[in-house]
């Protein structure tokens, strides 16, 4: 699965945007809020961190999101329990606050988490060092228990699918032009790279089903 998390520092509109995912947003699990707005739960975390001064990225925050090649759809609860899991071999314990939501506007349904990194007891629970490495790693380690391909897997498999069509490819047509229409045809989008210097100076191949045309964020998807 595809990953991602961070320590930072957050306001209220990091809830906010949790919370509401175009109305989409469902809030799956949390624990230590009390209140059921964006800016009240901000409130509570903000007063948990202030009784350790020394951190000032408190916030743990991130994503999981589930791609079309686990096989199946996972439900909500399953979902959570793989956050939960990860989030939990990285430190996060039944006494940290976090929230955890599930969005559904995009292509691929996806988990946001955010976690006070400061438990009720003052500890910081969750270190920052490669955060994001450790986060994957865990990640991975929870999809394996469950018997779900990991995102290491999904991008061996697809390296081997791209390599296999453009070997053929090759052998097939006799100009760059033709190749790009021929792999285009296959399901592939190649992107040449360019500068003023140079010129050309290679190309990315983009598997056409990993475009995200529902997202306002930029992701070099593909492989050079």
């Amino acid at each position: 699965m595809n990953n991602s998390a961070t320590t930072r520092m957050i306001s209220k509109i990091a809830l906010e945007y949790n919370g509401n995912d175009k109305g989409t947003a469902e809030m799956v699990a949390s624990n230590y809020l009390l209140s059921d707005t964006a800016e009240g739960q901000f409130n509570e975390m903000e007063i948990v961190a202030e009784r350790n001064p020394k951190v000032e990225k408190w916030a743990l925050t991130g994503y999981i999101s589930q791609p079309d090649e686990i096989g199946r759809k996972l439900k909500d609860e399953e979902f959570a329990e793989i956050a939960a899991n990860a989030l939990g071999k990285i430190g996060v314990t039944n006494k940290n606050q976090y929230r955890l939501d599930i969005h559904n506007s995009t292509k691929h349904k996806h988990i946001h988490f955010i976690v006070n990194r400061i438990d009720i007891s003052g500890k910081c629970t969750v270190k920052a060092h490669d955060i994001g490495k450790r986060f994957g790693k865990a990640v991975r380690e929870v999809c394996k228990e469950k018997g779900l391909i990991t995102d290491v897997e999904i991008g061996i498999q697809k390296k081997e699918e791209m390599l296999k069509s453009l070997t053929e490819v090759i052998r097939s047509e006799d100009n760059f032009d033709d190749l790009i229409v021929a792999m285009k045809k296959r399901g592939f989008e190649i992107q040449l790279s360019s500068n003023v210097k140079d010129g050309i100076s290679g190309m990315r191949i983009v598997m056409e089903k990993d475009k995200n045309h529902q997202t306002e964020r930029v992701y070099k998807a593909g492989y050079k």
